[in-house]
């Protein structure tokens, strides 16, 4: 459970990214290409609240966040290792879901991540699911959770 846990953790202990809005005028500039606000850019920090559930034992802590929105209307995460880092697109209104599977020695699995951002807070929820294997025995280990960050 611990080893899942923190794997999906670590994702989500995003590397901090740099991103500089600047609309020139009283309507809000758009991205290139998108209707995405350019406002939307940049980096938010807060909090994500985690729960893992395994054998009838639940276990939830709070970490750092960091979101980051970048110039071409994505929404990078960042993980530890090169296998926990992915990107997504934001939509017109500031909605991202992306999904990351876990494929560690011990740990399989797939977490999701559905959001927002506004231009001044980002913010969503954590879902999870997987199986590891500890001394044997397939263990079912769950995680739920959500997260907000502010610029």
């Amino acid at each position: 459970m611990k080893k899942l846990l923190i794997v999906a953790l670590s994702m989500f202990l995003f590397s901090c990214g740099s991103g500089d809005s600047d609309s020139g005028s009283m309507v809000d500039a758009t991205l290139p290409g998108t209707n995405v606000p350019a406002s939307f850019v940049g980096v938010y920090a807060g909090t994500l609240n985690l729960t893992a559930s395994a054998l009838g034992v639940t276990q939830s802590d709070s970490f750092p966040v960091t979101v980051t929105v970048t110039a071409d209307a994505m929404v990078r995460f960042d993980g530890d290792s090169p296998e926990e880092t992915f990107t997504v697109g934001i939509e017109n209104g500031g909605a991202f879901r992306g999904n990351l599977a876990i494929n560690e020695e011990e740990c399989t699995g797939s977490v999701s991540v559905v959001g927002s951002v506004d231009g001044s807070t980002a913010s969503g929820t954590v879902n999870g699911n997987g199986t590891c294997q500890l001394d044997g025995l397939e263990i079912d280990v769950t995680l739920e959770g959500d997260f907000s960050a502010s610029r």
